[in-house]
């Protein structure tokens, strides 16, 4: 949207020395490249575990050391400290080690009592996961979700619950990659075109009794 090019262009985008980042994704790693690209001269990609329990794909994490961010592994965000006029100011951390694996099998982040540190920074980026909007399965009807959000669909159509209506990417699959959204796509197109020339057929056969037919 141009921020890049702020105040040229109207989408507005905040530059600052000193930048954390929150999370261990890959979305974390690419705000804190772009905090560095945009000018930064430290930023601090915070997360509570270890380097290994990251889910940051490894060359995301690699090409993020060789441009400079600094990890803070082990570090769990407390508190955002403010100015007296409401600017960020610090982010309180505190300190942690791994304790017994989860559900998911990575050991979950224990913090160490009394162990707390402030970072001098002025932006704090959240990027700690994402989640579908739930307006969509409340405004349209016939769409079925997952106890996720995500939108159920025919896995071999990519048409959802409700007939004509076909979806992919993360509002199916959860947070991944654009390549499998890609792919969603692709599949979805060609389902997408087999049900209009099937909708086309059955109306020329409601109207005139001849079957359509289509080109191509």
């Amino acid at each position: 949207m141009g921020a890049y090019r702020f105040p040229q262009e109207d989408t507005p985008v905040l530059r600052r020395d000193n930048v954390a980042v929150l999370g261990g994704g890959n979305v974390a790693m690419d705000a804190a490249r772009t905090a560095l690209r945009l000018g930064a001269k430290n930023v601090y990609l915070v997360y509570r575990r270890s380097r290994e329990e990251m889910p940051a794909r490894l060359e995301e994490v690699h090409h993020a050391e060789e441009e400079g961010v600094q990890f803070r592994l082990l570090n769990a965000p407390v508190e955002i400290l403010a100015t007296k006029d409401g600017w960020v100011r610090a982010l309180k951390v505190q300190r942690c080690e791994l304790g017994e694996p989860d559900e998911k099998g990575r050991r979950r982040p224990v913090p160490i009592e009394g162990a707390y540190e402030e970072l001098p920074v002025e932006i704090v980026i959240e990027a700690i996961g994402n989640g579908p909007n739930p307006l969509i399965g409340k405004t349209t009807e016939g769409l079925k979700t997952t106890r996720h959000g995500t939108l159920v669909v025919d896995e071999a159509t990519m048409m959802t619950t409700r007939r004509g209506v076909f979806a992919g990417g993360d509002i199916v699959a959860g947070a991944s990659t654009v390549i499998l959204a890609m792919g969603h796509g692709r599949k979805a197109a060609a389902a997408l075109d087999a049900y209009l020339r099937s909708e086309a057929a059955e109306k020329s056969l409601a109207t005139s009794g001849e079957p359509a037919i289509l080109p191509g």
